[in-house]
């Protein structure tokens, strides 16, 4: 079910539900004890909190838009 709805509605990029911001760093907090964290291929515990940097260019993180209407 999830794969249609995501085949129907498109890229996030053009949903009226996401809002895209290109960001430099991306600080996360909050998370809950044993969580699992990936990158570059490995897994590992998370920490309650960190930031993601990326320097060359920015970071493109998509989350529900304020001003999406609700379901």
């Amino acid at each position: 079910m999830r794969l249609l709805a995501a085949a129907l509605s498109g890229p996030l990029s053009r949903s009226p539900f996401h809002a895209a911001g290109r960001l430099r760093k991306l600080h996360v907090s909050g998370l809950a004890a044993g969580s699992l964290l990936a990158y570059d291929g490995e897994i590992a515990q998370a920490p309650p909190d960190l930031t993601v940097d990326k320097l060359s260019e920015a970071l493109v993180v998509y989350r529900p838009s304020p001003t999406a209407p609700l379901l």
